[in-house]
């Protein structure tokens, strides 16, 4: 018979049943499927629990029992010796309470002597054809007899919030640290921290019993007997999370398991996942909301950190020309820049690298080799960094190589010992070039200072393409100069 069908002929919880198998007094089959599959002995056995269970009878006694350690009798006597006290002393309550009753005793003027003696005495006979004036309620089982269950969805929801985000930054700072732009690899990031937690949450349960999550939100998961969580267990918890409670993040099946997740929430159901394991919660307070916020907040700080650290150049402080040169191809390459297939040699000219089977195109009327570098150099110490170029009698549109300037920038200021740590502050002057006017501009950051001298004759911009055009008829007698430089104030 299934779990409902024994809840139904039973008249015993689930969530009892449940516990009663994590305490081994209950071992049914499983069906090939994986479903509990019990049987009339089951159901026998889980009759006795019910009424030994209500009688008072401890799991570890039943244990026993089950194993054939402990007698039936011995185990009754000791109940009714227990019962015996337990009555005696309510018989006495109800004896001293009666007293005082009938005395019409104050509060104010109590004596208390008298009757704290009574409540001491022996305990009383009782009277001969006495009755129970009202039928006694029958007992329930107790309250522990059931696997805790979580069903605050927030709570679940927010632990499992933080874990997936504290490892995403992890991955996003590991990516940092070795060099590769997250920016462009948000997808592989995903899926590097979903692999990532699905091997760290299980060691973490398995070893303190929560995760960083879920220890913010005071939820504990513990396995039967109060055991911490094997790593099997563990992991095959989190498979089963991924596939019942995640759908494997497939469209619109994930949006089925969600609402799943929640309904049995609603109905105080265990998840599939947490169905033989205790899911514990604390009483939430103010200072789980605090704790959280500011484990939050540390995670992005730290991850800002790292990833600011990581764009910064290799080289630092006074720079060599061939240090500006390595600078700006390991910018260019976290960046994705092509260049045409250039980058620039020791001597910071431009040089072909190898093919690599990605044919190159020169976009804005402009390629490498038509954009030499100047540099200038005092005592061996480069000082500023000059770009420019002319066009005359054209055809072609024209723009400003703004990625060869922000490149420039970053491998030449981003340099400087002054350069602010914040990526925020960094990219406002690579903000600036990239809106900055054909008409020309004077941009700082920093001990640096960008500059941009424009003159041209015979062109036209275009609003919709951000492009200069030969004016028509003009092609013979338009000019175009520009001129970058890059420099320490």
């Amino acid at each position: 018979m299934t779990s409902k069908e024994m809840e139904a002929r039973s008249g015993v919880p689930r969530a009892n049943i449940r516990y009663y198998e994590a305490e081994g007094l209950l071992c049914p089959d499983r069906a090939k499927n994986g479903y509990r599959d019990y049987s009339e002995a089951d159901l026998a056995a889980l009759e006795k629990i019910k009424l030994l269970r209500r009688l008072g009878v401890t799991i570890e006694e039943l244990k026993d029992l089950t194993a054939g350690r402990l007698e039936l009798t011995a185990v009754l006597d000791r109940r009714l010796a227990e019962v015996g006290t337990e009555q005696a002393a309510l018989d006495r309550v109800g004896e001293v309470c009666g007293r005082l009753r009938a005395e019409g005793a104050t509060f104010a003027d109590l004596d208390t002597g008298a009757y704290l003696e009574a409540l001491d005495a022996p305990a009383l006979p009782p009277t001969e054809g006495e009755v129970w004036w009202k039928a006694p309620h029958a007992p329930s089982l107790p309250e522990e007899d059931a696997l805790p269950v979580c069903t605050s969805i927030p709570r679940r929801l927010f632990a499992r919030l933080f874990d997936t985000f504290g490892m995403r930054m992890l991955v996003l700072c590991a990516m940092g640290l070795l060099g590769t732009n997250p920016v462009s690899h948000t997808t592989a990031i995903a899926l590097m921290a979903e692999g990532l937690l699905l091997l760290v949450e299980p060691l973490a349960l398995h070893l303190l019993g929560t995760t960083p999550g879920k220890a913010l939100m005071g939820l504990r998961l513990e396995a039967s007997g109060g055991r911490k969580l094997t790593y099997s267990e563990a992991f095959t918890r989190h498979l089963m999370l991924l596939w019942y409670g995640l759908g494997l993040g497939i469209p619109i099946f994930n949006l089925v398991r969600y609402y799943q997740s929640a309904k049995r929430c609603g109905e105080g159901e265990p998840q599939p996942w947490d169905t033989d394991i205790a899911y514990i919660e604390k009483p939430v307070s103010w200072k789980n909301l605090a704790a959280y916020l500011l484990a939050a907040a540390l995670t992005v700080t730290a991850a800002e950190t790292v990833n600011a650290w990581s764009q910064l150049p290799p080289n630092r402080g006074e720079l060599t020309v061939a240090e500006f040169a390595e600078n700006f191809n390991r910018q260019a390459e976290y960046l994705g820049m092509a260049f045409s297939g250039q980058c620039l040699d020791e001597n910071g000219r431009w040089e072909d690298l190898p093919f690599n089977g990605t044919a190159y195109i020169a976009i804005g009327g402009w390629g490498p080799k038509n954009l030499p570098f100047a540099y200038t150099v005092e005592n061996g110490r480069l000082t500023a960094v000059t770009l420019s170029a002319e066009q005359e009698n054209t055809e072609n549109w024209l723009t400003l190589p703004t990625d060869q300037m922000e490149v420039a920038v970053m491998a030449f200021t981003w340099a400087q010992k002054d350069a602010p740590l914040r990526t925020t502050a960094r990219r406002e002057l690579l903000e600036q070039v990239e809106s900055a006017p054909l008409e020309g501009f004077t941009l700082r950051q920093g001990g640096t200072v960008l500059t941009l001298d424009v003159q041209q004759r015979g062109f036209r911009y275009s609003d919709s393409l951000g492009l200069l055009l030969p004016e028509e008829g003009e092609e013979n007698f338009c000019a175009f100069t520009f001129t970058i430089a890059l420099e320490e104030q």
